[in-house]
């Protein structure tokens, strides 16, 4: 294999120069950096991210196997559990239809470049989306969301993808000079991900009846026609237009099964959620807003909070008090793939300010700019920015201007055109500009934003910006380029129990006894709470929704393999666990959550160094439901092995969640146990007798 093969099998092969022109020879990949890639030109973080996974895999099959299994599953970097896992994905199946009759009308050679053509642009969709090309079958690719990272909204990823290699079918007609047709299918589940095969053969793959259910999704679409089972409905939401194709007779299931046609992308909604507390922070957006107006000086937010949290429903609040006091509202979401060309936040900023919309064409777009240096608002002198900004082609007579620049001078010029842009916008109306996501933000993002938090000060316009608490990316060196008094910072916490109930009021209107066990496993989260009474019905209130594990799946794919395997086998002793005993289920005394507590997804209990929480029960829940059967067994036959002597009912509770026959003996020890001490406690209190309580056990 050359580096060629390598960026061809990862469907980048279009910096397949850079890397030749850097003089990187196969060998010298494990040793690649983040900054390593950006410095290349490697920019987009999807695509930095998809490099970073292949080297991680890399530098694993570099390392010595270990003596001991354990010690593979806690020192491996690579993203890909040798062990396996269940894991939240989304399957996409593209099938060409026709394709038997071409092999008896076409040659064996004009087949195989059809299907090389039809591949080529299909699996650089799916993968420049976030997904991951699992096998082609004949004419059909498999593409698998969510495995081996998990993005959180692999869903939608999903069903943009489809979309958007159906409308790529005319193109690849033309290029192969035949008419082809293609049906889609696409299904979302749990499935098991793990390295199968023999000896002489194996891969990376999932198994379960998502897989199944989507492949025959794509065999009932007829031409053209996109499948989604009705989990991925749900999943998507109003996000996309769907039609209801009623219940499927599918083979190798037993009940028909309901389908939606994918039409495509749905319009932009407001969130059904009502808005409930979060009544201090607005009125903070709202004293900005009014400051604004008045001293003809803006300022900047910053919005922090968990997924889920409520950060959008919040702007979508302080939009619509914006506009009511005579702002006009701009929007950029910061992706992580998808963005396309040009798209990045600032441009799309930018766009937005030049009335162009994110869908508008290019002779739009080209209409827009015309308008924008005939009216005055850019000078002529701007053009070569402006044409950057807007990502159309420079005309001859600029391209030698454009192209004696480099990177740092276009960055400046585009955004000193931004801010004159601003200038002269914000003369007419007062402005409020979105950015979303900074987590997924890289250094040249935030770099622009850094100076657009300077530009807005200046003007009577305000900036808000959002990002996750974990990979808040503002730290302090950003923070000393940005005036410290047009800085705001909003952390938001969970909802209080009464606003919890008040939205579940307003989500369900019956079934009270369900709506409050809803409210007590979301511990003050919208968005889980949302889920949680959306998707898990009366008899499986104890499941955790696909979407909100896939959100915590997102969070632990991040993490290096020691850290994983550590936090997976923690959720084995529950919301509360010793690290001493987590230790034990390593096989490892020297292991510290550090990285674990930083990442938010545990903290330590005041009252004991050793003893930690979970920071949601909900992501404890979702870990756990990450693990084989096979796998958790095992941990809790550890779990009560550290126990034995420790703790008589943790011990028969890890003993009953092993499946071990010794667990009733067990219970009956530690019941007898419980009685002992009860008795004692009696006597040293003159004797007052009652019945004993016994500790409940743990839920199978």
């Amino acid at each position: 294999m050359d580096i060629a093969t390598w960026l061809h099998d990862l469907g980048l092969s279009v910096y397949e120069q850079a890397f030749r022109e850097n003089a990187i020879e196969l060998e010298l990949l494990p040793q690649l950096t983040a900054d390593d890639l950006k410095e290349i030109g490697v920019i987009p973080v999807g695509h930095r991210r998809k490099l970073l996974d292949a080297i991680a895999a890399l530098r694993a099959s570099a390392l010595p196997a270990p003596d001991d299994p354990r010690d593979a599953r806690v020192q491996s970097p690579s993203p890909v559990d040798p062990i396996g896992e269940r894991r939240q994905v989304t399957v996409l199946f593209a099938d060409l239809a026709g394709y038997t009759a071409w092999g008896q009308q076409l040659d064996a050679e004009e087949v195989h470049a059809l299907l090389e053509r039809f591949f080529e642009r299909a699996d650089r969709i799916i993968q420049e989306h976030g997904g991951r090309i699992d096998k082609h079958i004949g004419d059909c690719v498999m593409g698998v969301f969510g495995a081996p990272i998990a993005h959180g909204d692999d869903a939608d990823r999903a069903a943009r993808a489809a979309l958007a290699i159906s409308a790529a079918i005319p193109d690849v007609s033309a290029r192969v000079g035949r008419r082809i047709g293609i049906h889609i299918g696409v299904a979302g589940g749990q499935v098991v991900a793990s390295r199968t095969g023999s000896a002489n053969h194996s891969e990376y793959t999932v198994t379960g009846d998502t897989v199944n259910l989507a492949s025959r999704l794509t065999a009932a679409a007829e031409e053209g026609e996109i499948l989604a089972s009705d989990d991925t409905r749900r999943a998507l939401a109003e996000r996309f237009d769907c039609v209801d194709a009623g219940a499927l007779d599918i083979k190798g299931f037993a009940e028909p099964v309901r389908a939606w046609r994918l039409l495509g992308l749905g319009l932009v909604a407001r969130d059904e959620r009502p808005f409930v507390g979060r009544h201090g922070e607005l009125r903070l957006s709202e004293a900005a807003l009014a400051a604004c107006r008045e001293t003809g000086r803006g300022q900047t937010i910053f919005i922090r909070g968990e997924a889920g949290i409520g950060k959008t429903r919040l702007i979508e609040e302080v939009q619509r008090k914006a506009t009511e006091s005579g702002f006009a509202c701009h929007a950029a979401l910061v992706l992580d793939f998808g963005g396309g060309v040009g798209r990045d936040a600032v441009r799309a900023l930018a766009r937005s300010l030049l009335g162009v919309e994110v869908t508008s064409d290019t002779e739009a777009v080209r209409a827009a700019a015309d308008r924008a240096l005939s009216s005055g608002l850019v000078a002529s002198e701007d053009t070569v920015f402006l044409n950057d900004l807007l990502n159309l082609p420079q005309p001859s007579e600029l391209r030698p201007i454009y192209e004696a620049m480099d990177t740092g001078t276009r960055n400046r010029g585009q955004l000193d055109l931004v801010a004159r842009i601003l200038d002269r916008k914000t003369r007419l109306r007062p402005r409020l500009l979105v950015v979303e996501d900074l987590h997924w933000a890289d250094q040249l993002v935030l770099m622009q934003l850094a100076r657009l938090t300077t530009v807005v000060a200046q003007y009577p316009a305000i900036l808000i910006m959002t990002s996750r608490l974990e990979g808040d990316p503002l730290d302090e060196t950003w923070r000393a380029q940005v005036p410290a008094a047009s800085l705001t910072t909003i952390d938001l916490g969970p909802l209080p129990s009464d606003d919890a109930r008040a939205l579940a009021e307003a989500l369900i209107a019956a079934n009270t006894a369900f709506a409050e066990r809803c409210v007590e496993r979301a511990a003050g989260n919208p968005l889980f709470l949302d889920q949680l009474l959306r998707h898990a019905d009366e008899s499986h209130a104890a499941a955790v929704p696909g979407s909100i594990q896939s959100l915590v799946q997102e969070r632990i794919d991040r993490l290096d393999s020691a850290d994983k395997t550590a936090v997976q086998a923690a959720s084995v002793l529950g919301q509360r666990f010793a690290g001493s005993a987590l230790a034990h289920l390593l096989d490892s005394s020297d292991y510290v959550p550090e990285r674990l507590i930083s990442r938010l997804l545990v903290r330590p209990q005041l009252a004991s160094e050793d003893v930690f929480l979970f920071a949601h029960a909900l992501i404890r829940d979702a870990i756990y439901d990450t693990l084989l059967r096979s796998r958790r067994r095992e941990l809790h036959q550890r779990a009560a092995e550290w126990y034995a002597d420790r703790d008589p009912v943790l011990h028969a509770e890890h003993l009953d969640r092993a499946e071990d026959p010794k667990a009733a003996q067990a219970y009956l020890a530690a019941a007898r146990s419980q009685v002992s001490d009860y008795r004692q406690r009696c006597n040293l209190s003159n004797g007052v007798s009652r019945s004993p309580p016994i500790r409940s056990t743990a839920s199978r």
